[in-house]
């Protein structure tokens, strides 16, 4: 297996005090977006560590619906927000309009987004673009083997636009970030060649984590009796749902006190399992210790994975994997699957266990291996979180200024203070 990457094995250059002028929008933000998946917990841990790093960083939320705060933490600027009240095409033309007057508003250094919903596909040529490889239409449909023609014709249609955006946007960028190596690869996979990249890890706010973990308590439902096993990610083919409620159907036969918890959103119910397809998966007599609990808030998630026994992030393909980040940086005994962004902040036998994707037979054993062996999971949670600390905000944010000036060029200030254009 290749050596694990973490932001302790790169080597961030000396910043300067002048981090540079920063526009940075996504759909969602933890704190902000009552939804937020892998993109907005990065985002909140990030930005507020670029603002302490030097850069000066505005923030324009692209959401469906009215955001919950009025205001972002940390030095963050939060411009003010477009509604965006279509839908389909409609609503990737409207974000991606709001993007492009909000670059013209104010002269940037860097223009930071996720390629997810095209956000950057009307800005000019010239805009100092860094495009976050995080996820895309097209790739989240090859891992969970769908394609626009499974959604029907309309929505069909509107993936077929959202993703040619999203590859335009990727090509026109001044560079891309990439979340994982795994992501860097694929992407240079499935769209050729790239523009110049560097691989910068996702972060989640670690402080911010733990005292949510200290501050929590698990619900009156929760298992009193027998150990819990806690599956964390949406309730999708490609996040390993399927896997997980079979590994259980055959853990149960030897550990009939066991509990899974699935905690997550359930997915389109077109094509995503319901709780009958999960259920039917587990034999009939041990159905009552699966619980479906739907989407959790992070107030209560966390304090959820430190009670479970063991936490399973059991994805067929991951970018990075925020939620087993987490789980680790809570010092949980977890089990990923290899062979994509997992690899880049997880080591067999070391700070976890490790299985193939679609697995049943191997995630129950490891399973089983962490619940009959309480030293083989106190030193692992230890030492998963220790590694965590590398994915710290403040680790983080240095690279990826420094990967920003590796492929924009450093900011220049003239003496009045304005911006210099970006490097040609």
């Amino acid at each position: 297996m290749a050596p694990r990457l973490t932001p302790a094995g790169q080597r961030a250059r000396p910043v300067s005090p002048d981090g540079g002028r920063w526009l940075v929008a996504t759909p969602e933000y933890e704190g902000l977006t009552t939804y937020t998946g892998g993109i907005g917990t990065h985002y909140a841990g990030l930005l507020p560590a670029l603002v302490a790093a030097g850069a000066d960083v505005d923030l324009l939320v692209l959401a469906g619906e009215p955001l919950t705060s009025t205001s972002a933490p940390g030095g963050v600027a939060l411009l003010g927000t477009a509604p965006i009240r279509g839908r389909g095409v409609l609503a990737v033309a409207q974000r991606a309009r709001a993007v492009a007057r909000a670059s013209r508003a104010r002269s940037y250094d860097r223009v930071f987004l996720p390629e997810w919903g095209a956000l950057g596909a009307s800005l000019a040529r010239r805009t100092p673009l860094l495009t976050n490889l995080a996820t895309s239409t097209a790739l989240q449909n090859q891992v969970s083997g769908y394609s626009p023609a499974s959604f029907g014709w309309r929505r069909g249609a509107v993936q077929v636009v959202q993703s040619h955006l999203e590859v335009r946007q990727i090509r026109r960028s001044a560079g891309v970030i990439a979340i994982s190596r795994a992501m860097a690869a694929r992407s240079g996979q499935m769209l050729g060649r790239l523009p110049p990249s560097r691989v910068v890890p996702n972060t989640v706010d670690l402080a911010r984590i733990r005292s949510l973990a200290q501050a929590g308590s698990v619900p009156g439902w929760w298992p009193r009796t027998g150990p819990t096993i806690l599956f964390v990610g949406r309730l999708e083919r490609r996040k390993g749902v399927l896997e997980a409620a079979a590994a259980f159907g055959r853990l149960c036969r030897t550990h009939p006190d066991a509990h899974l918890v699935l905690a997550g959103s359930s997915g389109d119910a077109r094509f995503e399992p319901d709780k009958r397809d999960l259920l039917d998966l587990v034999p009939a007599d041990a159905r009552g210790r699966v619980h479906l609990v739907g989407h959790v808030p992070a107030e209560q998630l966390h304090a959820w994975v430190r009670a479970a026994a063991v936490v399973t992030c059991p994805s067929l393909w991951e970018g990075f994997g925020n939620a087993a980040l987490e789980a680790k940086a809570l010092g949980a005994a977890v089990v990923v699957t290899r062979g994509s962004g997992f690899d880049d902040f997880c080591a067999d036998e070391e700070d976890c266990l490790m299985v193939a994707p679609g697995d049943a037979d191997g995630l129950a054993r490891a399973v089983a291996r962490l619940l009959d062996d309480a030293t083989l999971r106190d030193r692992l949670g230890q030492a998963a979180a220790r590694s965590a600390d590398a994915y710290a905000p403040e680790r983080v944010a240095p690279l990826l200024l420094t990967a920003a000036d590796e492929l924009l060029g450093p900011v220049r200030r003239e003496r009045t203070g304005a911006t210099s254009s970006r490097p040609s």
